[in-house]
């Protein structure tokens, strides 16, 4: 029942994220269409807390949280407060900090705890004129997140991005056979090699520390595991080719951070199109 269940639950709400579908006349009223989940992923005011449903939109027309594509408010995607990192670690949890610290910064017990069931935005009193934070006013002309990079360093980080693919790829077609413990240590490598990779992608001091400490959490796994998780019966020799990946990648991370010619970070504006 789940195997059969699941693919077609998660369908149902992987099709709609698009923007090459419009209107969808009378499905408009039952389902959740393309038009209603880009209303949903937008930070326009009008947007905001809109459209949780996951699949069928009755569901915010009862409980008031329904919002139509309106013709003349283009949706705008992105988050209120801006990232200004590639790294998806702390993209994931930078929202989670910022309520702890609000949560731990104000002195009133009650917006300690209504914090978190309040609306998108919404700060203590004493906390958000003491500790302000950026947030997107116009969303049509945010400035956006585009540090500098040479084309080695885009190259290196599309190359970093296959890799790592292949990585997830190989342990999830093979996590039968690992032990738990071992998906675990393995997760846990790619873990930190994803934050050295994406932190060597911002130019931040943190991304050779990781690639350090990458390095020598990925020997010890070979050790471990006398190889790299079984793959060497697939392919020969992928074990020496592991080392020397990470070796390169430690490697031309301090290449890009302190003999490639430096440049400052720097937010480049560019206006959203209404249409």
């Amino acid at each position: 029942v789940v195997g059969f269940i699941a693919p077609i639950h998660l369908f149902a709400q992987f099709w709609y994220h698009t923007r090459l579908i419009g209107k969808m006349g009378w499905l408009e009223h039952i389902i959740v269409t393309p038009s209603h989940h880009r209303v949903h992923h937008a930070i326009n005011p009008e947007y905001l807390d809109k459209n949780f449903s996951e699949i069928f939109i009755v569901w915010d027309k009862w409980f008031g949280t329904f919002q139509e594509e309106l013709p003349d408010v283009p949706p705008v995607y992105g988050t209120k407060r801006p990232a200004n990192t590639w790294n998806p670690i702390i993209i994931n949890f930078m929202h989670l900090w910022l309520l702890i610290q609000d949560a731990w910064r104000t002195r009133s017990w009650w917006d300690k705890l209504r914090i978190w069931f309040m609306p998108t935005g919404w700060r203590p009193a004493d906390v958000k004129d003491k500790y302000p934070v950026n947030v997107v006013e116009d969303v049509y002309k945010r400035p956006k997140y585009d540090p500098p990079a040479s084309p080695l360093l885009k190259s290196w980080s599309w190359f970093q991005l296959v890799m790592h693919n292949l990585l997830m790829y190989y342990v999830l077609a093979n996590i039968a056979d690992f032990h738990y413990g071992d998906v675990l240590m393995y997760a846990g490598f790619l873990f930190v090699s994803i934050f050295a990779y994406t932190s060597l992608m911002d130019k931040h001091p943190l991304a050779l520390p990781f690639e350090l400490l990458k390095l020598g959490f990925g020997l010890f796994l070979i050790w471990r595991m006398d190889g790299w998780f079984m793959m060497d019966s697939y392919l020969s020799g992928s074990t020496a080719l592991m080392i020397a990946y990470m070796v390169v990648s430690a490697m031309m991370t301090a290449y890009f951070l302190y003999y490639e010619k430096q440049k400052p970070l720097e937010m480049v504006p560019q206006e959203e199109s209404r249409g």
